[in-house]
């Protein structure tokens, strides 16, 4: 009678501390961006160089992206946020986003009464290191421009 005494209090002292929330997740905040009262256009992920972007825009960028034909509206502006992959607590085989790699800016802005002109800005962060390679400014414009927009439900 005993022995079923004290398996049922260690039993019972074995559940009350496996309740426990310490293991519950949190966001992590200096990982986040906030893009302000842009939308999310499209997220990419590129595993050879570990970094995940987000693409933010606003109503005329979120609608040139969601054009079949890929001319951008003046006035549109783009925020292409690329943070460094690390890998998730407590899944395995799984990244997350890091610290933030750089911001880049892209304006659509009109020079003249039929051309229109790219005000194009690119801020390293945190994660980017002195020997990274700075991206070509013509084929990033290009790059930002060329995305689709995700389709949402």
């Amino acid at each position: 009678m005993k022995s079923t005494i004290s398996l049922c209090i260690i039993a019972l002292v074995l559940l009350m501390l496996s309740c426990d929330d310490r293991n519950t997740a949190h966001l992590a905040p200096e990982y986040l961006y906030d893009a302000g009262n842009q939308m999310v256009i499209k997220s990419i992920i590129n595993n050879k160089k570990g970094t995940i972007s987000m693409l933010y825009g606003n109503e005329l960028a979120l609608q040139a992206a969601s054009d079949s034909l890929s001319k951008p509206n003046i006035g549109a502006h783009y925020t292409l946020v690329t943070w460094k992959q690390k890998p998730m607590p407590q899944w395995y085989g799984t990244n997350m986003n890091g610290d933030i790699y750089s911001i880049e800016h892209l304006k659509v802005v009109q020079r003249n009464e039929a051309r229109f002109a790219f005000d194009y800005d690119f801020q390293s962060e945190k994660g980017y290191q002195p020997g990274d390679d700075r991206p070509e400014k013509e084929e990033r414009i290009k790059f930002i421009t060329s995305q689709r927009a995700a389709v949402f439900p």
